[in-house]
C-alpha cells in the first residue's frame, strides 16, 4: 500500500500560488477509512468525479481494525491516499493538535483548492486546518451528529458547541438526510443558506445484479439451509449503536414460538465477541452466522428474505437502499434519516427504538406473511431505483456544490 505519511515538521510552508487552468484539487478528509457508510460515500465520490474538473485526493487517520478497510481500494483506483497518524477516533488532546498540524501543513503542500470533510472528528479539525491552511473553499458532510448518541449530557454539550465553531469555518454543508439538516438549523450550527440535502447514493446495478437466483442457492447451499427456511439478513458493523442485542432477544421469542428461520450477519466489530456470547447465552446460536467483513455483500443480500436493522442512531442508513434495491423488504427503527430511505408500511416496517416487543411483532409479521414480504420486496425495489439515491446523482450534486462555492468565493 502506497500512501504517504505526515509529520507535523514543516508547518509553516507558503500558501499555495492562486489556482489556474488544471483541475481543482479536492482533498477528501475522514477520520477512517474503515467499511461504512460516511465511508462508502466518501469513496464513491471520489471514484466518481469529473476528472476534468476535478482531482480527488484522500486523506484519512490509519485505524481499520476489525472493520475492515477501503483504503487499498482507494488507492486501486488512482486517488492519492495520505495518512495522518494522529488523526484517531477519540479525544486526544496532544494527538489532536499534532494532527491539526500536520492537516494544515499538508493542505499547503498539496496546493488544495477544495477541502472535503467527513465525520465528527475529522470535520471539526479538518475545517479549522482549512481556515488556518487558507483553504479557498471549505466543505463538510454531516453523515451524523456525535452529540446524538448516547453520552454524558456535558459531553453533548462540548460537541454541539465544536460543530458550531465548526459550523463558521464552513463554506458549505452537505446533508445526507433532512432530519439532520432540522437538527443543524434548531441549534443554529452553520448557515442555513448554504445548507444542501443530498442523500448517500448506492450502487444499484451491483444490488440489482447481485440477488440473482444462483446467487441465492450457492449461499444457501453455504448455509446448509433449504429453501423454505426463510433468512432473516443484516448488513452492520457490529457496535453498540446498531442495537443488535434487541434483534437476538427477538430471535429467542420467536425460536420459542417454534418460527423457522436463520440469521445471516454481513459485517464484522469490537462488539462481535459479546454478541455471539448473547447469543449462545439466549439458545440462538445456532441460528446465527456472522460472515465477517466481506467484499461481496450483493451476493449474500441475495440470499435474504428479509433484512432488520433496530438501530439506536443512524444518519441516514444507506443498507436499507442497499436491501431494498436487491428486492428485500426492510424493519427498522424511526430513528435518524432512516424514515427517509424506508417506506413504512409499503417497502418495509418502521419500529420504536430500543423495543424488542415491537421488533419481534414485525419480524413475525413479515417471517409469516409470504405474500406481503413479496408485494413489499417488488415495491422497495422501485423505491430503490428512484434517481435521488443513485451514487452518480449524489456525486453530480457534490459537483454543483463544489461549482457553486466555488465560484461564489473565488469570482
Amino acid at each position: 500500500m502506497k500512501v504517504e505519511r505526515s509529520s507535523d515538521t514543516e508547518l509553516f510552508v507558503k500558501p499555495s500560488p492562486e489556482q489556474d487552468s488544471r483541475p481543482l484539487r479536492v482533498l477528501h478528509v475522514i477520520t477512517r477509512m474503515i467499511i461504512g457508510g460516511a465511508e462508502w460515500n466518501t469513496f464513491y465520490t471520489v471514484q466518481y468525479l469529473n476528472r476534468q474538473r476535478y482531482t480527488p485526493l484522500l486523506l484519512t487517520g490509519p485505524e481499520t481494525g476489525s472493520e475492515g478497510s477501503l483504503i487499498e481500494a482507494t488507492e486501486a483506483m488512482g486517488v492519492p491516499v495520505h495518512l495522518v497518524d494522529d488523526l484517531i477516533r477519540e479525544i486526544d488532546p496532544k494527538r489532536d493538535f499534532k494532527a491539526l498540524v500536520q492537516l494544515v501543513r499538508l493542505y499547503r503542500q498539496l496546493e488544495v483548492d477544495i477541502v472535503h470533510t467527513h465525520t465528527s472528528k475529522a470535520g471539526i479539525l479538518g475545517r479549522l486546518a482549512g481556515r488556518l491552511a487558507r483553504v479557498p473553499v471549505i466543505i463538510h458532510t454531516v453523515h451524523g451528529f456525535a452529540f446524538q448518541a448516547n453520552i454524558p449530557r456535558w459531553q453533548k454539550r462540548l460537541y454541539i458547541l465544536l460543530e458550531k465553531m465548526a459550523g463558521r469555518w464552513s463554506d458549505a454543508l452537505i446533508f445526507i438526510s433532512r432530519p439532520l439538516m432540522v437538527e443543524a438549523g434548531k441549534l443554529g450550527i452553520g448557515d442555513p443558506r448554504t445548507y444542501h440535502y443530498i442523500p448517500s447514493g448506492i450502487d444499484l446495478r451491483a444490488f440489482q445484479n447481485g440477488s440473482n437466483n444462483g446467487n441465492r442457492l450457492v449461499r444457501r447451499q453455504q448455509l446448509g439451509l433449504q429453501e423454505h427456511v426463510p433468512v432473516i439478513g443484516t448488513i452492520s458493523r457490529l457496535v453498540r449503536d446498531k442495537g443488535l442485542e434487541l434483534l437476538l432477544e427477538a430471535a429467542a421469542r420467536l425460536k420459542a414460538k417454534g418460527l423457522e428461520f436463520h440469521m445471516v450477519w454481513v459485517g464484522d466489530g469490537p462488539l462481535r465477541g459479546e454478541l455471539e456470547r448473547r447469543a449462545r447465552e439466549l439458545g440462538v446460536a445456532d441460528r446465527l452466522f456472522i460472515t465477517g467483513m466481506c467484499t461481496d455483500v450483493p451476493e449474500w443480500i441475495s440470499c435474504f428474505d428479509l433484512f432488520v436493522l433496530p438501530t439506536l442512531w443512524e444518519g441516514m442508513g444507506r443498507v436499507f437502499l442497499e436491501a431494498q434495491a436487491a428486492g428485500v423488504p426492510v424493519i427498522g427503527s424511526c430513528v435518524g434519516g432512516v424514515p427517509d430511505v424506508v417506506l413504512d408500511g409499503t417497502t418495509g416496517i418502521l419500529i420504536p427504538p430500543g423495543n424488542v416487543d415491537t421488533l419481534t411483532e414485525a419480524v413475525e409479521k413479515l417471517l409469516t406473511q409470504d405474500e406481503l414480504r413479496r408485494r413489499m420486496g417488488r415495491e422497495a425495489v422501485k423505491f430503490a431505483a428512484e434517481e435521488r439515491f443513485q451514487v452518480e446523482f449524489m456525486v453530480r450534486k457534490i459537483e454543483e456544490v463544489y461549482e457553486q462555492t466555488w465560484q461564489r468565493l473565488t469570482r
